[in-house]
């Protein structure tokens, strides 16, 4: 199934979007393993999309996304993930008027149930994130881990080096965006990671595109010293895993 993207209108949107991480924005993923075919799922959740545009017109989002996972195995425990963003705690907590559901039944909601298992449900808010220029169609989602008493060094280091030096990226036309997204809740630092970052790239053919002259002639364009740089976020994050996530569906202003 081909998915068509109006990148005029999401483009000035983004813009958009980009303003509101300073005002409290906060992000619900959803984790989501289907027990349906592909096509069946995808009916369902383009239902959802009008829902959630109803819900945006209210007000009470920012936007929604649907992503695929690539490369899921059999035993993974999820396959597509739902991104809302929401103005903020309040907003996300505040349950939409009648109206967003009208035209739906019990039966829909049934069949939702009946479509995929919601697995878990985490809240992040973004501290950094830099100019979008478009909206990825895939996504680098990297889940990092950063031990107790290190997260302020470690959002000093992306903001001062792994931020300019992603915009160094995107300026050179490689990747579209780039942002850092703190888990919030479930919280605590027992969990497998707590930071997730977000590489996005405007096709499949620039995600295994790296920069051309390397990282650390990149962190040297930008006034770093590469081997202090590479071996100070070593030192502060750990790796845990990289997925690739693709764009499905969304909603944004219009």
């Amino acid at each position: 199934m081909k998915h068509l993207v109006n990148w005029k209108t999401l483009i000035t949107t983004l813009f958009i979007l980009g303003s509101f991480v300073a005002s409290g924005q906060i992000t619900q993923v959803g984790f989501m393993k289907t027990k349906v075919s592909t096509e069946d799922y995808l009916a369902i959740e383009k239902e959802w999309r009008t829902i959630h545009q109803r819900r945006l017109d209210q007000g009470l989002i920012y936007g929604w996304y649907l992503v695929k996972k690539h490369f899921p195995g059999k035993d993974d425990s999820y396959d597509y993930l739902t991104i809302t963003i929401f103005p903020s705690f309040e907003a996300m907590q505040t349950p939409p008027r009648a109206t967003v559901y009208a035209g739906y039944g019990d039966d829909f909601f049934e069949k939702t149930e009946a479509s995929r298992n919601l697995i878990r449900t985490e809240i992040y808010d973004t501290p950094i994130i830099t100019e979008i220029i478009e909206l990825p169609q895939f996504v680098h989602a990297t889940f990092v881990k950063i031990d107790q008493g290190k997260d302020e060094e470690y959002l000093a280091l992306e903001q001062e080096v792994w931020k300019p030096a992603n915009e160094l990226m995107i300026k050179n036309g490689i990747q579209s965006t780039y942002s850092v997204y703190r888990q919030l809740y479930p919280g605590g630092y027992s969990n497998d990671y707590n930071y997730v970052t977000i590489s996005g790239f405007a096709d499949l053919r620039k995600v295994s595109q790296e920069p051309p002259e390397g990282w650390e002639e990149v962190l040297i364009n930008i006034g770093k010293d590469p081997a202090k740089i590479l071996s100070k976020t070593a030192a502060l994050r750990q790796q845990v895993k990289l997925e690739l996530w693709e764009l499905i569906e969304s909603v944004l202003p219009r």
